[in-house]
């Protein structure tokens, strides 16, 4: 029973509502400030000197002994591509470049040349969401900044932070309306990932649709041809190139074949609900409303169906553990998994497993049918996102960067709270990922 000194039960629940929303104030004045910006310049700047510092010595990892003697190979003149390099090597060509000006060979110095060459895909994303929606600007760059399955890559000798890099210059060109500059850039993506062939599409469907709107007519059409001629040279390029080399891929093709298959669509979806938890948490119960709807839940048992029909992990490098280098020589070191494919594994081992798996994937797909977006014409986003993630019977967690990218950049946002508890989320999975490669603990 209550005493004439007890607290009133009532008075000490206040101050919790008042105190949340002078936190809510606070950030709404915080949001699109400059103190925003250079503070969050800082925290990435900080963190990726301290990352670089530290990954820079140490042991050649995975593909990448691949990359380092494809690129030293062209610095020392010689244009013989690796027997197990699948892309075109534009990439290898900027790095053997500028190692020639610098005289860098060593792994170390190759990587700060690549790091050099990816992180700047950062300001490329912030000038890109500053357009769309400044307001929302730095904590979304934040949160592209430290995208876990990103922040390694920029660290070590893989092509992904620069194609992406040249994919979003391209779309950022589009944006400003200069074409011909987004085209041109667009074909050199092309020359660092094949499959960026796709983004070039992307490009010119951004370009079409803001010129045009949604009505498609054969006039409209080829005005728009016309007008993008740059655009159509590269996909012509492209074809021709095809044709030449006898398939896409440039080496390693018995691994690579072009074939239609849903996995790398799965785990971008299983990926893609973690990645921004706090957001899809809150927007969970509107999502899952959907359900209530006859056709939507015959949609999703039918999806169950195939999913479980089709979702196999068998691809041979989807069996195999990180093969860890010395710099001085190819000597084996040590052994670590890459958790991609432990994680399909897991997924993959028997009929509970699968159906736990598939839980975040449909949900994913609830949250992405109700997601908003900047601008109607980022739609492109999904049919690009099915094209990139089903030709490829390798399930890579890198293949799905260029449709997290998009999407984190053309998604509405109206929580300051929930964007930085995403960001938050991002850096701290970004800092397990660094430790655990620096650590020869595993690989992504």
């Amino acid at each position: 029973m209550s005493t004439s000194t007890d607290p009133d039960p009532h008075t000490l629940r206040r101050p919790a509502p008042e105190a949340a929303s002078s936190l809510s104030r606070a950030l709404d004045r915080w949001l699109g400030s400059r103190a925003e910006t250079y503070a969050v310049l800082a925290v990435i700047a900080l963190a990726c000197l301290l990352t670089l510092l530290r990954l820079s010595t140490n042991s050649i990892v995975a593909d990448e002994h691949v990359h380092r003697t494809q690129i030293l190979t062209l610095a020392g003149g010689d244009l013989a591509i690796h027997h197990r390099l699948t892309m075109i090597p534009g990439y290898h060509a900027v790095i053997a470049l500028l190692a020639r000006l610098t005289q860098a060979e060593s792994p170390p110095a190759l990587r700060i040349l690549s790091a050099l060459l990816g992180l700047p895909v950062i300001a490329v994303f912030h000038a890109i969401v500053r357009q769309l929606g400044p307001r929302f600007a730095a904590v979304a760059t934040l949160q592209f900044a430290f995208l876990p399955l990103l922040f390694p890559l920029y660290f070590v000798l893989y092509t992904d932070a620069f194609s992406l890099l040249l994919v979003l210059s391209s779309v950022l060109l589009v944006l400003r309306r200069r074409r011909t500059a987004a085209a041109a850039v667009a074909i050199l993506s092309v020359l660092v990932r094949q499959t960026n062939i796709l983004c070039l599409a992307f490009s010119l469907g951004l370009s079409y649709l803001e010129d045009h709107g949604k009505a498609l007519s054969r006039e409209r059409l080829i005005s728009a041809l016309r007008q993008n001629l740059l655009f159509v040279l590269g996909l012509a390029g492209f074809a021709a190139f095809v044709l030449v080399n006898g398939g896409v891929a440039v080496g390693d093709r018995s691994a690579h074949p072009l074939t239609l298959s849903p996995g790398n669509l799965y785990l971008f979806l299983f990926l893609y609900f973690f990645l921004s938890l706090p957001v899809h948490l809150a927007a969970l119960k509107p999502a899952l409303a959907r359900l209530a709807s006859t056709r939507v839940l015959a949609l999703s048992l039918l999806f169950y169906v195939g999913f479980m029909l089709t979702f196999a992990s068998d691809h041979p490098y989807n069996q195999i553990t990180v093969l860890t280098f010395r710099f001085d020589n190819p000597q084996l070191i040590g052994h670590a998994p890459f958790l991609r494919n432990e994680l399909l594994h897991l997924a993959t081992h028997n009929a509970l497993t699968k159906t736990l798996f598939f839980i975040p994937v449909l949900l994913s797909c609830l949250l992405l049918s109700k997601t908003r977006l900047v601008q109607p014409r980022f739609l492109l986003v999904y049919p690009l996102l099915l094209l990139l993630l089903t030709q490829s019977w390798l399930i890579e967690q890198r293949y799905s960067l260029i449709p997290l990218s998009l999407l984190l950049l053309a998604r509405e946002r109206t929580s300051p709270t929930l964007e930085y508890a995403t960001a938050a989320l991002g850096l701290a999975g970004s800092a397990c990922f660094i430790y655990g490669i620096d650590q020869h603990l595993f690989f992504l």
